[in-house]
């Protein structure tokens, strides 16, 4: 049986998604009940809102964003990012920073420009004191109100730009697959196969299943750059479908593998079951045998030390009567 059209939700676990589902609830109640008698809002607000109900599942090579609010209750994919596999630790750390715990257009596009959204005023203060920490002994001597002038205005420009220049930076490492996109399901599908196939290996632990698993990450990079252009690139297009072709084999291959691999090893226990005939279990709680033993040896002690004590009292009777008979023929 083919796999879904999406992956499963943090790798099937149900206890996982149960909770991400209630948080997204209470947020989704909270936000409602901010905004109640406030005027309607705007396009960008009403975005913004809906990206934050969406929820957040961090994945080894991306993350993914997840829809319980239409009209499927058991979650549908939005979105899904995909880090380079080439680069380090600390790239994927700022990508996942950047890209994986906000909105993808959190940063405004302007004639080629980029351009940050309002930050909130305690972000900005916090820029602010920071660049006057920083900036303290170099403006010492100049008089205090230029003095903060100066800070404020570094400040601002830090708290205004440093957005924008770490997305910049993390531009080229980070590919976002969103749902509207015209081959976003084929992606999803190959998300869902990838998913498949590495729960396999997994799960098998043979070498073979792990090599296969460990090419997939870039697989999956590569497929995501052909997303945006499979809808106008003829070539771009096929090889999409080819990859997703090729995965999809590839899954159902490795699914032979683990139900053969299952098959043997169910072989081996009924031949093992096979050769040593079935016997009636022993009832349970059994005496010990050494109790039994115990209990003769106590035995055994005492009918010696019973014997000897006859003897003894034997022996003293006849003394007894020996010297009772003495006695009369004396007389």
């Amino acid at each position: 049986m083919r796999p879904a059209a999406q992956p499963q939700p943090f790798g099937a676990d149900r206890d996982r998604w149960t909770h991400a589902v209630r948080e997204a609830a209470r947020l989704h109640h909270a936000l409602r009940a901010e905004l109640a008698g406030r005027f309607p809002a705007s396009a960008p607000e009403r975005s913004a809102m809906e990206a934050l109900l969406l929820i957040r599942e961090r994945t080894p090579d991306g993350w993914l964003r997840w829809d319980v609010f239409g009209p499927h209750p058991a979650g549908v994919l939005r979105e899904a990012g995909i880090f380079d596999p080439e680069q380090r630790r600390l790239g994927r750390w700022a990508c996942r920073i950047v890209w994986g715990r906000r909105p993808a257009q959190y940063i405004w596009s302007l004639g080629g420009l980029e351009l940050p959204r309002p930050l909130p005023v305690g972000r900005t203060a916090l820029f602010t004191l920071a660049s006057f920490a920083t900036l303290g002994p170099a403006t010492a001597l100049l008089p205090a109100a230029t003095g903060l002038l100066a800070a404020g205005a570094v400040g601002a420009a830090v708290a205004a730009g440093l957005p924008a220049a770490a997305r910049r930076l993390t531009r080229h490492r980070v590919r976002v697959v969103e749902t509207g996109e015209a081959y976003a399901a084929v992606f999803f599908r190959l998300l869902a196969d990838e998913q498949r196939m590495r729960m396999l290996a997994e799960r098998s632990g043979r070498r073979e299943l792990t090599r296969a698993a460990a090419v997939l990450p870039r697989l999956m990079w590569d497929a995501a750059g052909l997303v945006p252009l499979a809808a106008d690139d003829v070539e771009a297009r096929a090889l999409l479908l080819g990859y997703a072709q090729s995965l999809g084999l590839l899954v159902d291959q490795a699914v032979e593998v683990a139900q053969q691999e299952e098959a043997v090893e169910s072989a081996i226990r009924d031949e093992g079951a096979a050769a040593e005939p079935a016997r009636p279990a022993l009832p349970d709680g059994l005496l010990p045998r050494g109790l039994v033993d115990e209990a003769r040896l106590e035995l055994e002690e005492l009918g010696e030390g019973l014997r000897h004590a006859r003897e003894v009292l034997g022996r003293a009777h006849g003394d007894r009567t020996q010297s009772a008979r003495k006695g009369e023929n004396d007389a």
